[in-house]
């Protein structure tokens, strides 16, 4: 467990305070000087899950320590859109190399590669660290923030219980509680109606009895992590991959059926994937955690890809709805153009998962006509709420170097 204090009186100046304790509030923290005093804002004692729809298969947000952090599923992408929000190579590097530093980063960055450490980043293991490491120059506080004011060079933030100063405060609530918080602080509305996200979609299968060219990718193993080769369609807008399709697989639109009815596995996936006592799931956890089975003779093709304005978004206990016709449009568009033409097209076409990384949920314009975000205030808006394009690979650690980066340099 973390040890968490409870500040003891209001009145205590921090030079910063950061609302919010998951990756992208541990990539702010890392990415300030360590002489500064900072306050973490790491959310109410009980944690509240929120999901995507009424089956409460898919968690959309987790309101407490760690946020949705908790449950990341540690996939890296080396290539593609690297720079998002402002982080560039160097950020991402010195980032990397504080989880991961024995791993050979400078000969793979910039190719299309996944990277799946053994160890995926867990917040409460980080902040047990960073708490080791920086005394009392940090502190955490189970406590949430609802509302914020500034001035030139200062900040006020409120909670519940307490109210707390600092030269400057960092935004890092999530996607989908960040766009609230802002409302109830700004002199205007800033939230968007929608947010964005990415999809998981089953493109077809293949049989490479029929199509030997079809060569699955490389799969490395080393002693830190699974190295995958990605691979991306002539348009870009989609990131495929091949996974083994094995036992009931091997027919057309199986997994996909079987997925959508038992989600997107969180927290200890195997375990839970054990559980579902689904064979061919099994198979492609497998894959995806050791890389075996990557010779089958079936191969089931998925994509992953970006959905601007994927779902309305509302306040409260049901925060999202999937507008479904806006996610099979883009679906639509990806299919069109697959990476492996061979494909034998799925039959499902309608279905598709979530995969858990929302952004675009705050209206930029209207937060830099408030001056937020603008170089020289007090208050910085560092997740993916204000995030517009994010390309379609996985996105969790581009976001956690671009709140490094603004760290860094605001």
């Amino acid at each position: 467990m973390v040890w968490v204090c409870q500040p003891e009186q209001s009145s205590l100046e921090y030079d910063d305070i950061v609302i919010g304790s998951g990756l992208s509030a541990i990539a702010t923290v890392l990415g300030l000087p360590v002489t500064r005093r900072v306050l973490v804002l790491c959310g109410p004692v009980e944690a509240a899950m929120q999901y995507y729809d009424s089956t409460r298969r898919t968690p959309c947000s987790n309101i407490g320590f760690g946020g949705l952090g908790n449950f990341w599923h540690g996939v890296i992408p080396m290539g593609g859109r690297m720079n998002i929000a402002g982080s560039g190579t160097v950020d991402f590097e010195r980032l990397f190399q504080f989880f991961y530093p024995k791993v050979d980063l400078a000969s793979r960055l910039g190719r299309p590669l996944l990277f799946i450490p053994w160890r995926p980043i867990r917040p409460r293991h980080v902040w047990r660290q960073l708490l080791m490491q920086r005394g009392d120059r940090l502190r955490l506080a189970q406590q949430s923030a609802t509302r914020i004011a500034f001035e030139s060079n200062r900040t006020e933030v409120w909670t519940d219980s307490a109210q707390f100063r600092a030269g400057r405060t960092w935004v890092c609530a999530g996607a989908l509680q960040t766009p609230g918080l802002l409302d109830q602080s700004l002199d205007r509305k800033v939230s968007r109606k929608t947010v964005s996200d990415h999809v998981l979609c089953y493109i077809g299968l293949i049989d490479r009895a029929a199509h030997p060219d079809v060569v699955p990718k490389r799969v490395e193993r080393t002693r830190t992590g699974l190295w995958i080769e990605a691979c991306y369609n002539d348009a870009s807008d989609g990131l495929f991959t091949l996974r083994p399709a094995r036992f009931a697989y091997k027919r057309l639109d199986f997994g996909i059926e079987q997925r959508a009815v038992f989600g997107l596995p969180t927290g200890n996936a195997i375990a839970k994937i054990l559980r579902a006592a689904s064979a061919g799931l099994i198979a492609e956890a497998l894959y995806n955690r050791a890389g075996l089975f990557s010779d089958s003779r079936f191969q089931s093709v998925y994509a992953q890809l970006a959905v601007p304005d994927a779902h309305w978004l509302h306040t409260g206990d049901a925060p999202v709805t999937m507008r479904t016709d806006i996610i099979r449009t883009a679906i639509n568009l990806v299919r069109a153009s697959p990476a492996w033409p061979q494909v034998l097209p799925s039959r499902r076409p309608e279905l598709f998962l979530p995969v858990i990384h929302l952004h675009n949920s705050v209206d930029r314009e209207r937060l830099r006509d408030s001056g937020v975000n603008e170089p020289t205030c007090p208050v910085q808006v560092a997740d993916a709420s204000v995030c517009e394009n994010i390309g379609p690979e996985h996105h969790s650690f581009k976001m956690m170097a671009a709140a490094f980066a603004r760290a860094r340099t605001v």
